[in-house]
């Protein structure tokens, strides 16, 4: 290498050197600026008032200074922090489109979120937010300033909240409100309350003058006081005033007006508050009246009426006082005077009257309510003294006393306890149980029948649970349904049974009723109880007495059944046998062993006959429920074609007979029976049965009659019974008539006859409609 290329380069690498020396020394430069730049920054990054927060692109927290430490609760050593997740779940998506908006312009102030802190307390933020890029202009995280605002939205809300409130009260206030210039002699605003007060429209009320509305006699002294207002000598007033309502009607106001003054403390606005008093008014009015209308009743009072002030001087008095006590004066007269002198002429009156003055000290020392206080006088009266204090705003104004003769009433009160212990002696010794029970079910008192029916001593009733008493469970739910009828009022009565403490089974009839005091009130219950063990007894045996008689009625029945058929079964041979004989050897019979033969077949049939009757009357035992509308006419006249009528008898039916409500079948058997019974017993050459009816209010009334032989008065009854027949007709069994009187009776009904012997008879059937 030539000395020239070794010359330049060490030129060269002097200047290089030189040129790093000058660059060294502008870096030492640069970097005393950026640490003087950086010593700044941290300066206003610490002493800011607002919390700081660096944030990368995942909004994880890159620095943040302490004021935003204390605000979210947390502090960076490390652990990584990111924002996003303490954002508010209802915000989340609304900051998320927050940061996404930020991206794309690059900042964005006044933002608004709720975050929950590490405290979990929720705090409402306002942030204002750049883009922090690096550089080479890379987009690395974002930047901004939080403030807590939670409590400025919260005033912000109360405010509201308050203001609402205020427009609520003024708008809905009973009282009226207005609001006027400290000058202006109209109204700024009014209330619903005040427009309906003195009848006027909102727009009205603002279009008129504040003086107009005023009575004129009032309007000077409400100038004086507004003026005194306006110039600041009083901060407010309360007068009493009258208004002119629109329709012309006077209204009597309480009207309280305050000043609003501005920061300088001038008058700017006048607020009134304007109460309706005419009614108080009114009513002070009426209370003067009813004042003097309850001095005259005092006045005239049947009780002795004195009321003392405080310094014991005498502020109203009646008549009845000054006739009690014999003071000659009149009750105006006695007014102001000293009461202690007054009772010191009138203590000669009572007895004992040195106790009564000690009496009088003591109470009014006490100032307590003493009613019905005894006194007796020397004349045998007796009085009931009242003493009631009287205090105005709590403190003592005077006391007031009240007497009564009693005298009557103590020696009607002392006879009356005297008749109460007779019939306490009475009650004591009844043959009936008495027992007086409290609204919880405890023993009041007893007399001794009740003591004796639950076998306890009277000692161990009285004060006691009547529910414990007895040992059935079936009891109780009895007992506590009739505690429930107490309390709704209702009486009656009911029995049950139960064990005694003798262990003995008893059942009793209780009448219970709930007891009530003066006014109305239920206290408790009375009972009174009837012993009806031995009767439940009888009835359990009258019971088993009407089983067993009912099971002896259905045997006796199948029994009669089984009879008749047994009965007509030879029955029906011997007549069988006899028309045999008689169609086989009738020749050889002759005229009296024709005759023996048709008298055994007219007994045959007589004894089937009564058979059939037998049965018949047994089978009427009770009403049919099968009950159809019968027509009686057409009844009777299918019965007169079945029956045989000799020519010589006319059977003659009522046109007029009714349709009934009847058994068919009954209804035949009874007129069969009573016509037959006509025709068997006619003995004229011209005989009639005459069927006829006649209507009562409640009842048909049927009768048959015939021109028999009729019957004597003596068997009027008697022909009723089974088998009773006053003759021998062939055709008789002596059970019709009892078959008649039995259908009667199970029908409720009624029959009875009239007769006369060789006369005829008249039978007579009454049957409820």
């Amino acid at each position: 290498m030539s000395e020239d290329e070794i010359k330049s380069l060490k030129k060269a690498l002097d200047e290089e050197r030189k040129a790093r020396q000058i660059a060294e020394q502008e870096n030492l430069k640069l970097k005393e600026s950026l640490l003087q730049k950086e010593s700044e920054f941290k300066g206003v990054y610490e002493n800011m008032n607002d919390a700081f927060v660096w944030i990368d692109l995942q909004g994880n927290v890159i620095k943040m200074n302490e004021i935003a430490e204390e605000m979210f609760g947390y502090k960076i050593n490390g652990t990584p922090l990111n924002l996003m997740k303490l954002v508010h779940p209802k915000d989340y998506k609304y900051t998320l489109e927050a940061f996404q908006n930020l991206m794309k312009t690059g900042r964005y102030s006044k933002y608004r979120s709720r975050i929950i802190t590490n405290d979990e307390i929720v705090k409402t933020l306002e942030v204002n937010c750049s883009l922090v890029f690096d550089k080479d202009g890379a987009m690395i995280g974002a930047q901004g300033i939080a403030r807590d605002v939670t409590q400025e939205i919260a005033v912000q809300e109360l405010l509201e909240q308050q203001k609402k409130q205020l427009d609520i009260i003024f708008d809905n206030s009973p009282i009226g409100i207005s609001l006027s210039k400290e000058k202006d002699d109209e109204f700024l605003l009014v209330n619903k309350a005040l427009c309906e007060m003195l009848g006027y429209t909102l727009e009205e009320m603002k279009e008129v003058k504040v003086d107009k509305f005023t009575h004129p006699d009032d309007r000077n002294m409400s100038r004086v006081f507004r003026d005194r207002l306006s110039s600041g000598k009083i901060d407010s007033f309360s007068i009493e005033k009258r208004y002119i309502r629109k329709n012309g009607e006077v209204l009597w106001a309480k009207t309280i007006v305050n000043s609003v003054k501005d920061l300088d403390g001038k008058v700017k606005f006048q607020v009134a508050i304007v109460e309706d008093i005419t009614e108080n008014k009114l009513d002070k009015e009426k209370l003067i009246e009813s004042e003097n209308r309850l001095s005259s009743l005092i006045s005239n009072l049947d009780s002795a009426v004195l009321l003392e002030n405080e310094k014991r001087e005498i502020s109203i008095v009646n008549k009845k006082f000054c006739e009690i006590f014999s003071i000659p004066s009149q009750p105006e007269k006695l007014l102001g005077q000293d009461c202690v002198k007054l009772l010191k002429e009138s203590k000669g009156f009572f007895e004992e009257p040195e106790k009564l003055e000690t009496r009088i000290n003591k109470l009014i020392k006490d100032k307590k309510v003493i009613l019905g206080d005894e006194l007796r006088l020397i004349d045998g009266r007796i009085l009931e003294r009242d003493y009631i204090p009287i205090s105005q705003d709590r403190e003592y104004k005077g006391h007031l006393w009240t007497y009564r003769d009693v005298t009557l009433s103590r020696n009607y009160r002392k006879s009356l306890e005297t008749q109460k212990k007779r019939y306490s002696n009475i009650i004591a010794n009844l043959k009936l149980g008495l027992v007086e029970l409290s609204a919880d079910s405890k023993v009041l008192s007893a007399n001794k029948s009740f003591v004796k029916m639950t076998g306890f001593n009277e000692e161990e009733i009285l004060g006691k649970d009547l529910r414990r008493l007895f040992r059935k469970d079936k009891i109780k739910n009895l007992i506590q349904q009739r505690n429930q009828d107490k309390r709704e009022g209702k009486t009656g009565s009911y029995e049950f049974k139960f064990l005694n403490n003798l262990n003995e089974e008893k059942v009793l009839l209780v009448s219970a009723a709930p007891n009530f005091t003066i006014r109305g009130e239920i206290i408790g219950s009375i009972g009174i109880i009837l012993d009806i063990t031995h009767i439940k007894k009888l009835e359990s045996q009258k019971e088993e007495l009407l089983k067993t008689l009912e099971r002896r009625n259905v045997e006796l029945e199948e029994y009669a059944h089984i009879v008749s058929h047994d009965l007509k079964s030879p029955l029906r041979s011997i007549s069988a046998l006899t028309s045999w004989l008689k169609e086989d050897y009738g020749d050889k019979l002759g005229a009296d062993g024709e005759k023996n033969i048709n008298l055994i077949q007219e007994v045959v049939q007589k004894m089937e006959a009564l058979i059939n009757d037998i049965l018949n009357y047994s089978s009427i035992k009770e009403k049919s429920t099968d009950l159809e509308n019968v027509n009686v006419y057409e009844l009777v006249s299918d019965i007169k074609k079945l029956l045989y009528v000799p020519e010589h008898i006319d059977v003659n039916i009522d046109e007029n007979l009714p349709v009934i409500r009847a058994d068919k079948v009954r209804l035949q058997q009874l007129f069969q029976n009573l016509i037959s019974n006509a025709i068997n017993y006619s003995d004229k050459e011209e005989g009639y049965v005459n069927i006829n009816y006649r209507e009562k209010k409640k009842y048909h009334v049927f009768s048959v009659a015939d021109n028999g032989v009729g019957i004597a008065k003596e068997y009027h009854d008697k022909i009723f019974k089974v088998f009773e027949s006053l003759g021998d007709h062939k055709d008789s069994t002596g059970i019709g008539l009892s078959i008649v009187k039995k259908i009667v009776d199970v029908y409720d009904g009624r029959i009875w006859l009239e007769s006369e012997e060789g006369v005829g008879t008249t039978f007579f059937i009454e049957f409820k409609k």
